[in-house]
């Protein structure tokens, strides 16, 4: 059974009258990849440099490996903390060598030949070794600040928008491999994220944050599938919803009768994403096709009864077009509120 590793209770940081960051708690697991998600001046930022040492909090207390580094007017310095950060901006030093920013952490000099070694082959940097970062692309560049960060054998990394300055393959790319190098080390991670996919691809767990609040925590496949709130299935991939009557274990809607995941009774809104509505040709179906964009390997349909539009999301093998006549079905057990 993995403890917690990283301890976060009531935080909150303010700015003036500003509360950036709102009794905010929290728990990370000793090896977990954790992702904090929201949108632009949502707290998540100033919520990683509160566990980095760089903005000192107003109230709350931060704990690693049960080490005490915030609580009351006590505040471990940064330098004593050892965090690794990661930012978009890369941060390497641009006069040093790709070898001497790798090495610019390690603190025994015995280790420094090894420890870079080390880490040239894990970020598949061997054919960058003595160059500059000049001579170097922005995903090498991302490369050799990460395994700056890692040579120095930090307890934890915080990445803040690490990827957001890559275009999407190579982000996914260096995503991916990151994710994997941090459980083959048994580092737990933080990433600070604007984007729903990259926070569901990489953590374990993710916290989605709004007005310096997190909503909820749980595992993607919460988060997506059973939103507690209206506000966190919004944020979390194409989003829309049917009015109903629920008993309680199901809804009655303009789709049909519906299986609730969660029991809720009376007037509901319920969650129904376009990738979970299934649709068939039929001369009698009540929806008939609005707009339809070809997209590869799906067909995005928008559909109407006359009452309710909906969006929908089908196999491009189906040949529906505009003005064809449709049955819907959902399948799966869906949340309402």
């Amino acid at each position: 059974m993995q403890s917690d590793f990283l301890k976060v209770e009531g935080l909150t940081k303010k700015f003036g009258e500003f509360t950036a960051v709102n009794n905010v708690s929290f728990t990370v697991e000793a090896g977990e990849s954790f992702a904090l998600l929201g949108e632009s001046g949502c707290g998540k930022t100033t919520l990683l440099r509160c566990l980095a040492g760089l903005e000192k909090p107003h109230s709350g207390t931060i704990e690693v490996a049960g080490r005490s580094f915030f609580q009351d007017k006590t505040l471990i310095p940064v330098n004593e903390r050892n965090i690794g950060l990661v930012f978009q901006d890369y941060a390497v030093f641009p006069h040093k060598s790709v070898d001497e920013n790798i090495i610019f952490g390690v603190k025994n000099k015995n280790h420094k030949s090894d420890k870079l070694q080390q880490m040239m082959k894990l970020f598949k940097l061997e054919d960058q070794k003595g160059k500059m970062p000049d001579q170097l692309s922005g995903g090498q560049l991302q490369r050799v600040a990460i395994a700056r960060t890692l040579a120095s054998e930090p307890s934890l990394i915080l990445l803040d928008e690490p990827f957001s300055n890559l275009d999407k393959q190579l982000g996914v790319q260096l995503r991916n491999e990151l994710k994997s190098i941090f459980k083959s080390q048994g580092l737990a991670s933080i990433l600070v994220t604007h984007d729903q996919q990259e926070a569901l691809a990489y953590a374990d767990k993710v916290a989605v944050m709004k007005s310096g609040k997190i909503l909820q925590i749980g595992t993607p496949e919460e988060l997506y599938l059973y939103p507690d709130s209206i506000g966190v299935a919004e944020f979390l991939g194409n989003c829309q919803f049917v009015d109903g009557l629920s008993d309680g274990s199901s809804v009655d809607t303009c789709l049909g009768k519906l299986k609730l995941a969660r029991s809720i009774e009376g007037k509901v809104k319920a969650l129904v994403r376009p990738e979970n509505i299934r649709a068939e040709l039929d001369e009698d179906g009540q929806f008939t096709v609005q707009e339809m964009t070809f997209l590869g390997s799906t067909r995005e349909l928008k559909v109407s009864n006359g009452k309710q539009e909906l969006n929908l999301s089908v196999p491009s093998y189906q040949e529906i077009s505009t003005g064809s006549k449709i049955r819907l079905e959902v399948s799966s057990a869906i949340v309402a509120f």
